[in-house]
């Protein structure tokens, strides 16, 4: 079977536990203002500009983003790096774009990944109308889903990132009540969700759904560019990236009613501002 896909990533060590290798898929329903993979967006091949430099001149080149792999492919760039795996009790994580979007390719992705004996996990925003049965198919495969929550208010999901937040909050009931291990990963967006209200309200809805785990992203600004080369439209304008120290008070607010909140790159702050690593 083959997949659409942008990039695979050796030696991660932020999309779940241990030393992974990431798959991103291509494609995604959502629209997210503040997305720092535009390239990911479309189903189909993108063109990045590129300028490189040798001996005083400039190149223009042109970057086509995307290839068209079979599953047995992917495994087989997976496989290099089985003993990482295996040291550091890593695996692979399918992430996008939406991996979802293209389901048949991911669950066969996985099943080869089980037949391996590797940790599997996938990074999803869950906007995806997928029959019940494919997700918990899917669910059967996945040692742990990174599930994206950007805003638990509609209206504010349908102005910053468009159409499907009905389906974000079904598949994410789907999961909890099929008792897999979810970590919820919430990007903080200024002006967008980082308010008191903001996080209450997703305290409440990970409570009533059994969820504890958060792990929370400032907004950065690094992928900027990435627009003006992929010739689209940056529309956080000219918003800095956000400081760390902002994210504090907001943790320190959900962690009143949830007890695992840590930020994605917990392991990289000074000891005072670390929260213990979740154990799922």
């Amino acid at each position: 079977m083959e997949g659409f896909i942008f990039d695979i990533k050796r030696y991660s060590i932020h999309d779940g536990p241990g030393i992974r290798t990431t798959v991103f898929l291509k494609g995604c329903p959502l629209g997210c203002r503040w997305c720092h993979n535009p390239e990911s967006r479309s189903p189909k091949e993108s063109v990045m500009q590129t300028t490189q430099k040798l001996d005083g001149q400039e190149y223009h080149l042109e970057q086509t983003v995307g290839e068209w792999v079979t599953t047995e492919e992917v495994l087989r760039r997976v496989d290099r790096d089985s003993v990482f795996f295996e040291e550091s009790n890593g695996g692979v994580t399918f992430s996008g774009g939406e991996p979802l979007y293209q389901s048949g390719f991911l669950l066969e992705c996985l099943r080869l990944c089980k037949d391996r004996g590797y940790h599997t996990c996938v990074d999803t925003s869950g906007a995806v109308d997928l029959p019940e049965e494919t997700l918990k198919e899917i669910a059967s495969l996945t040692d742990e889903f990174l599930y994206d929550i950007k805003t638990p208010f509609e209206q504010t999901f349908l102005q910053y990132i468009g159409q499907g937040y009905p389906l974000v909050m079904r598949n994410l009931k789907t999961l909890a009540e099929n008792g897999s291990k979810i970590l919820i990963r919430m990007p903080i967006i200024p002006g967008v969700n980082n308010s008191e209200e903001s996080i209450k309200a997703v305290c409440e809805l990970l409570s009533s759904l059994g969820i504890n785990y958060v792990e929370m992203l400032p907004f950065h600004s690094t992928g900027a560019d990435k627009y003006r080369r992929l010739g689209m439209h940056w529309q956080m304008g000219d918003m800095k990236s956000m400081p760390k120290a902002d994210l504090i008070p907001l943790k320190q607010l959900m962690a009143r009613q949830l007890p695992n909140v840590r930020f994605a790159d917990e392991d990289n702050l000074p000891p005072s501002q670390r929260t213990k690593a979740p154990v799922l």
